[in-house]
């Protein structure tokens, strides 16, 4: 994988290029916002891993602007403050996810992995694990790439770390309920399509409302796998058009 580095900090790049080449990667080095947008001009990477307090234009700011150059490149902010408004800025802007400085090793692999170009990426957001299980298997064997969480603050914690193309929310779930969490997660990730599921009848105004306030649509449970994967690939290319929602 090319990865572009960008950091004021010109130890850190170097540590962190040491460590990707290393770990198989070629990796290229930025110390201001404007050589950044110069090296992805001359030559466009796979992931840009980039600082958001840096003297002059900021990590968000070039993020904006590399945006409008190769809007699919996948940036990571780094970060070794607390998530501020200009951070969440960038992620409802589609940036891919964030990490805290320094990172930890394994963490910023596993991060790199997840935005490597190919599968799809889908969040599965339901207490039942044994329904995880078939969804995950059934979705994977699409070509999608499967995260799930158990409930809706976790499914928060992972729309701070990773952008997704699809997210599948079951309306009862413990703490959030389904409603609250879409609400929540789109206020991080925008962008993404939200199919809601629910078995439940009293759950199914709540779906309702959720689909009013732009979620794709909804599913009753128990889920037609085959039915479940169609919508999801439908969903998926929804989000690539920029329409949320089915006509």
């Amino acid at each position: 994988m090319n990865i572009l580095v960008v950091d004021d900090n010109q130890d850190f790049c170097q540590n962190i290029k040491d460590i990707m080449e290393l770990n198989g990667h070629s990796v290229q080095t930025a110390f201001t916002g404007p050589e950044a947008l110069k090296s992805l001009k001359a030559q466009c990477p796979d992931i840009v891993l980039m600082d958001v307090r840096m003297p002059g234009m900021d990590g968000v700011n070039t993020f904006k602007k590399m945006k409008r150059i190769a809007p699919a490149l996948p940036v990571v902010m780094m970060t070794a403050f607390a998530l501020d408004e200009v951070v969440k800025d960038a992620l409802r802007e589609g940036a891919f996810g964030t990490i805290k400085k320094p990172p930890d090793l394994d963490q910023l692999l596993a991060l790199l992995r997840e935005a490597a170009p190919g599968a799809p990426r889908v969040l599965l957001v339901d207490d039942d694990r044994e329904l995880c299980s078939s969804l995950k298997d059934c979705l994977g064997e699409k070509g999608y790439h499967i995260m799930i969480a158990n409930d809706g603050d976790e499914a928060l914690e992972k729309a701070w770390e990773y952008d997704f193309d699809v997210v599948l929310i079951d309306m009862k779930l413990p703490s959030l309920n389904g409603l609250e969490t879409y609400l929540a997660f789109r206020e991080i990730r925008p962008r993404a399509c939200a199919v809601m599921m629910t078995g439940y009848p009293d759950m199914e105004e709540l779906a309702e409302q959720a689909v009013e306030e732009e979620a794709y649509t909804w599913l009753e449970k128990p889920v037609d796998l085959g039915v479940l994967a169609g919508i999801v690939e439908e969903a998926r290319a929804r989000r690539d058009t920029g329409a949320r929602q089915i006509p």
